[in-house]
């Protein structure tokens, strides 16, 4: 028989199984915002957060633009010019193709004379044949003083054997612009020409072109630091197993990369562009960047996929509707830009303004800051959608910079541009294997990337490099 228990055991009991409920409460809440924020986790891909395209694997997501439809059919427009190469003005060689029989009733004529009836151009490249050039030194004496005279080799024959300045600009041209990897560079050169090269040749030839272009892309980074608008960027980058952090800094016509073993103010102070500089720097708003005293702007794009996130996980309308207010404006921009304008009127700008105010206001409304349970410490955690409402209401000016002065553009493209062929550089090589490779590849391709930004032809001047003398065939301008 169960013993009958007293009004204070029942309460004791009640309130032990209270605070077990209570616990178990909080545990229950803890792990539903834990599942929450790992399944937020899972539906983040390079559509809605700043994860690259690599990441997203065999599962696409399904692509989705923020444009509005134009209406047109897709494809080149009638208005189009194309970029075609015209071949009829560098004709070389004519063959005439003429008809000896008529196929209806086997008349012969070849003794007749023809008409133009049309004609279609062939381009081809030459069968590539290697030259081997003996150069022999002679000595000669002086009549009048007696001594001995001995001719200087020149700058590509220093060597007793060497590869001449085309196969050298060649080998770099592979490797750090087609980004091929050494051993197929290899491969490739020996089934165009014959030659048959090491990998340490390769790697070699690399790090020379490298050197001789230490001064050269130095003017480049000095160019860049008095640029009215500067973009910056960041990216991780393996070096012999070790994360480091491929920096760029560029411009519409200029671009520098620089390798750190830091991501954050130590590195950006030692590359030392951000300290001089006094433009406006566009940046996606890591925290470091807020050190150096410029005007800063804050790139679009990865707010937007932010948005699109934040209305995918919440469906909450002020993340559309923000969507909608920035391409608008980004449209009205665009616009007046191209009707040669430098600004928005001051009361179109306003209105624009106070609907950014109301769309924030209304957000965190429905997105209110989390307490702090207690017996915890340090801050609340709060949601994805409040803090990011927090960084737009506190960096308003940063992120409508694009709007206020027409020189910033709406998004950091240009960096992420700049940036983005070392992405591939990584996944052929898969990573760095010294730290001459790494500063090599920063130093050649910020020197290239300049050079197709102003229209020079890269391969000419990769052969001037190897002949022992470079100076930029136009000047750095800074924008």
């Amino acid at each position: 028989m169960l013993e009958r228990l007293d009004r204070e055991q029942l309460i004791t009991l009640l309130l032990a199984a209270i605070e077990r409920n209570y616990v178990l409460e909080q545990k229950v809440n803890e792990l539903t915002e834990k599942i929450a924020e790992l399944e937020a986790r899972l539906n983040q891909n390079s559509s809605n957060s700043s994860k690259p395209p690599s990441s997203d694997g065999f599962t696409k997501p399904a692509p989705k633009s923020l444009k509005k439809k134009s209406g047109k059919k897709l494809g080149g427009q009638y208005t189009h010019k194309g970029h075609g190469t015209s071949m009829a003005g560098k004709v070389t060689e004519t063959v005439v193709i003429t008809p000896e029989g008529c196929p209806c009733c086997g008349e012969s004529l070849v003794n007749l004379t023809g008409r133009k009836k049309d004609k279609h151009y062939v381009m081809e490249m030459p069968p590539i044949n290697v030259t081997v050039t003996e150069y022999i030194r002679e000595e000669k004496t002086c009549p009048t003083c007696g001594k001995n005279v001995t001719a200087e080799y020149p700058h590509e024959a220093a060597a007793t054997q060497q590869y001449g300045p085309n196969i050298k600009a060649f080998i770099v041209l592979l490797a750090e612009t087609g980004m091929v990897a050494m051993n197929r560079v290899v491969e490739i050169l020996e089934a165009v020409s014959g030659i048959k090269v090491s990998c340490g040749t390769v790697a070699n030839t690399i790090q020379k072109c490298g050197k001789s272009l230490e001064e050269p892309v130095k003017r480049i980074k000095e160019a860049i630091k008095g640029a009215q608008v500067g973009h910056f960027d960041e990216t991780g980058m393996r070096n012999q197993g070790r994360l480091k952090w491929l920096h760029t800094a560029s411009t519409g016509r200029l671009s520098y990369l620089q390798m750190h073993t830091k991501r954050g103010k130590e590195a950006m102070d030692e590359i030392g562009i951000l300290n001089d500089f006094k433009g406006t720097a566009v940046h996606d708003c890591l925290a470091s960047y807020w050190n150096y005293n410029c005007v800063h702007s804050l790139c679009n794009a990865h707010l937007l996929r932010e948005l699109v996130f934040i209305d995918e996980r919440t469906g909450q309308s002020w993340a559309k509707e923000m969507i909608g207010l920035l391409l608008q404006i980004k449209n009205a921009v665009d616009i007046r830009r191209l009707n040669k304008k430098s600004f928005l009127p001051k009361g179109e700008l306003s209105k624009y303004i106070k609907r950014y105010h109301i769309l924030v206001e209304e957000g965190l409304n429905k997105n209110p800051g989390q307490t702090k349970p207690a017996g915890k410490r340090g801050r609340a955690k709060q949601t994805k959608a409040r803090l990011l409402l927090l960084r737009l209401q506190e960096r308003k000016d940063e992120y409508l910079r694009f709007a206020i002065d027409f020189n910033c553009p709406f998004d950091n493209n240009q960096a992420e541009r700049d940036i983005r062929m070392a992405k591939v550089k990584q996944k052929v090589s898969g990573c760095f294997r010294s730290d001459k490779g790494d500063k090599s590849f920063a130093t050649i391709y910020s020197f290239i990337q300049t050079l197709k930004k102003n229209g020079v032809t890269v391969f000419d001047e990769l052969v001037k490099v190897f002949k022992g003398g470079y100076s930029f065939p136009f000047k750095l301008v800074t924008e």
